[in-house]
């Protein structure tokens, strides 16, 4: 009786959590959660027989799922807590936050001089949604003056993939967690010319050129 006890037992804690082929299953780079915040996710049953879970970064997007999603020669390779690692089905075993040491950085954006994110530096830094090994935290701003212009606080790798801070003097950057906590007026901020500021100048250029050479 005390056996069927324990059994029965252990089947509910299989139902409830990942003890029976089951692993916490995402992709970042359709939930930025997969990298920031997995703890938010339930573990899903695994199809087919496996042997685990794993965690893995792959250019620079974390994904999450069972081991037999991998081929054999990436599973051999899934020792590495850089970039892949493999675990067994035990409580929280893919659900960490991976790599542990991630880049962290104050994150928000707005207008230049007068919403949160130009004006308060007291949030908490959020690690970075694309793990990249040396990234940094950069602060950018288009115009120090008016409303119009924008803000934003953030981590380089995610900037660098909407094409901005591509060159190092239109933003501030600096190393360390939550390290780009400077007020919007500080004057190490440069002035971004890059992105829509650049594009604008762009055409105004070429429109200028065009009617000049209508002129003659």
């Amino acid at each position: 009786m005390k056996v069927l006890y324990v059994l029965v037992v252990f089947a509910v804690a299989c139902v409830a959590y990942v003890s029976c082929g089951s692993c916490v299953q995402c992709n970042s780079s359709s939930d930025e959660r997969c990298a920031t915040d997995p703890t938010k996710y339930l573990a899903k049953e695994c199809t087919g027989n496996t042997t685990g879970c794993y965690m893995r970064v792959l250019n620079g997007v974390t994904i999450r799922g069972c081991l037999n999603e991998l081929d054999n020669a990436t599973q051999a390779k899934c020792t590495n807590e850089m970039e892949c690692l493999k675990c067994t089905f035990t409580e929280y075993c893919n659900n960490q936050v991976f790599p542990t040491h991630r880049p962290s950085c104050l994150q928000c954006s707005g207008n230049s001089t007068s919403s949160t994110c130009a004006r308060y530096v007291l949030t908490q830094p959020t690690i970075c949604p694309l793990y990249q090994l040396g990234d940094k935290c950069f602060i950018r701003n288009t115009n120090k003056t008016n409303v119009d212009g924008s803000f934003q606080r953030g981590c380089l790798s995610s900037a660098k993939a909407q094409k901005l801070c591509l060159k190092e003097e239109n933003c501030y950057l600096c190393e360390g967690a939550g390290c780009n906590f400077l007020r919007a007026n500080d004057t190490q901020i440069p002035l971004a010319r890059d992105g829509a500021f650049s594009i604008v100048s762009s055409m105004a250029l070429l429109l200028a050129c065009m009617l000049f050479g209508r002129a003659f």
